[in-house]
């Protein structure tokens, strides 16, 4: 396989979602009788990133039996296969740095960003950045069980990644806050910069472990849709909008 140009994250097991998920693992529920993985390959494809690896874990065969190597979606597909839950991070541990591209989307596969991904790219290349995030702005008074993310005036920088626990400051301060989108601009470095622990979390482990790096990272305000699909009620958000919005 050639370079690797996008890790989609797809081991969870997608509880909030059961019983959908108690045979199914979450990237193959369907949206719209579709696998919601489907809309975020197709969308990679659209920006032209065709060679990508999907970390599986939990039922991770089926995707794998759905999927195979992608040459009916005119893609190229591996896969990372976690022994146990591995955590966001955990395709660290798995993947070959050797079949890395300089750099490289990570978002978890059942994701649905229609951010746009060349964009997001090339403010990742300008900015000369370690890693870099798109962000979502939220009002604050929801943004209690988030993440924050502190960027410069211009929104081209991450200043920081804030812990929940820490971010009443920043909450109070603003009428609204950014929060992670759970799309990343990533370059091999961040293996190195990471925390050797498993789990190993995006989360909690590798973007406060960049932002007390001192090395540089990439912000994106990203305004286009975006939609979690974690839950029942926001799986029908979803379904609503793409049936509003062929995609």
């Amino acid at each position: 396989m050639k370079q690797i140009e996008a890790i989609l994250l797809a081991g969870g097991r997608g509880t909030r979602l059961a019983p959908l998920t108690d045979t199914l693992p979450k990237p193959l529920v369907p949206i719209l009788g579709r696998p919601m993985m489907d809309y975020v390959l197709e969308h990679l494809k659209g920006a032209g990133i065709t060679r990508v690896a999907i970390s599986v874990a939990y039922l991770g065969d089926l995707i794998e039996q759905h999927y195979g190597d992608g040459s009916a979606l005119g893609m190229q597909i591996s896969y990372l296969r976690e022994p146990e839950m591995m955590g966001t991070g955990g395709w660290m541990r798995l993947v070959d740095r050797e079949n890395l591209a300089d750099r490289f989307i990570v978002a978890n596969a059942d994701n649905l960003f229609w951010v746009d991904v060349n964009a997001l790219l090339r403010r990742h290349d300008e900015s000369g950045a370690v890693a870099s995030i798109a962000g979502i702005a939220i009002p604050s008074e929801t943004a209690v069980n988030y993440e924050l993310l502190a960027t410069n005036e211009e929104k081209t920088r991450l200043h920081d990644y804030v812990d929940r626990s820490l971010a009443e400051p920043l909450r109070a301060a603003s009428p609204q806050v950014f929060v992670s989108s759970g799309w990343y601009v990533m370059t091999p470095e961040v293996i190195d910069i990471s925390p050797d622990v498993l789990p190993l979390s995006h989360e909690t482990h590798v973007w406060p472990a960049l932002a007390k790096s001192g090395k540089p990272m990439g912000f994106y305000h990203g305004t286009e849709p975006w939609f979690d699909s974690g839950t029942h009620e926001r799986l029908a958000r979803v379904e609503s909008f793409l049936r509003d919005n062929p995609r």
